[in-house]
């Protein structure tokens, strides 16, 4: 496991590394952000990346949440990841590799996997090692973007598969923070598909988050809220940012395939704050993080942004 630390005033440190699954001959590769100095056990969120991304996305939301109690794990899912493009000889080929792994149905089984392999991998170095005793593993949020927020829905148990047979719930996850959101990928009825989620969810979109990979089918991005119109369960959340697009929330300058540099905005911003509100009224169970995030929050947005809750 490698460290570089972060030498900011409010501190935090970063764990880069690789979990190795015998059983599946298959490496997940992690970046793990951590509070610093450790004091006492801290929550976990796992973090998604989208279509061709890797343990680099979303940086911005792994410091956030480290600098405000929380043990943020970034996985990489192999099969899925920016290893699928990266010897591509034109944008072209990139995307085509991209759409191809979209529907590879035994990419995205190894991909939902990933989250139970973390969580024991993640249980074992609560038990040794420098993270020894750090990790509260009672309190286990997740989080992605895109693809990645289908993996989030998917282990909050969306069904998946033909007729919705495949099912990957986590019942370890408490919480979900889900950019992005998509319908499923093969149709059908959303309210059977989505009949065992019954945790809180954040869904977060934009109004200009349309496709994640030019070349697929165009769609109006206000699908991307039909997950949580769908869900009639307490405790969801809908933030739709104006102007938006779906690079927004990677982070990057140059979008979710690229490791251009960091970037902050107010997209970024708000989801920082927004992540920290929720995990700490549903993880850590903070009524005046409840009473914020439904109210004090929408504050801070602008008055183009919608935001409500049911």
């Amino acid at each position: 496991m490698n460290e570089t630390v972060d030498d900011s005033p409010s501190g935090y440190t970063v764990f880069d590394g690789a979990f190795r699954d015998e059983s599946r001959s298959r490496s997940v590769p992690y970046r793990l952000y951590a509070p610093a100095p450790l004091f006492g056990a801290y929550p976990v969120i796992l973090v998604s990346h989208g279509i061709g991304g890797s343990r680099e996305a979303m940086p911005y939301l792994g410091r956030r949440l480290a600098e405000s109690g929380y043990v943020a794990v970034h996985l990489q899912h192999t099969g899925t990841d920016s290893s699928i493009w990266q010897h591509a000889n034109s944008l072209a080929e990139v995307y085509r590799i991209l759409r191809e792994a979209m529907w590879d149905a035994n990419a995205a089984r190894a991909r939902f996997q990933d989250v139970p392999f973390a969580l024991r991998e993640l249980a074992r170095m609560n038990g040794e090692g420098r993270l020894a005793g750090r990790l509260e593993l009672t309190r286990i949020g997740m989080a992605g973007h895109s693809y990645g927020g289908v993996s989030t829905m998917v282990a909050a148990g969306q069904r998946m598969g033909p007729g919705g047979q495949w099912s990957f719930k986590e019942p370890r996850i408490r919480a979900g923070l889900v950019m992005s959101p998509n319908i499923p990928i093969q149709g059908g009825d959303l309210a059977a598909l989505y009949r065992d989620i019954s945790i809180p969810l954040f869904h977060i979109t934009g109004t200009k988050d349309g496709n994640a990979v030019p070349g697929n089918k165009e769609f109006d991005p206000i699908q991307r809220t039909l997950p949580y119109e769908a869900l009639t369960i307490p405790h969801q959340y809908l933030l739709v940012l104006d102007g938006a697009d779906h690079n927004a929330f990677s982070g990057l300058k140059h979008g979710p395939h690229a490791h251009g540099p960091e970037e902050e905005t107010r997209y970024t911003r708000v989801v920082q704050d927004g992540a920290v509100l929720f995990f700490d009224a549903y993880l850590n169970e903070k009524m005046a993080s409840l009473a914020a995030l439904r109210h004090a929050f929408q504050s801070g947005l602008e008055p183009t942004d919608r935001f409500e809750w049911k």
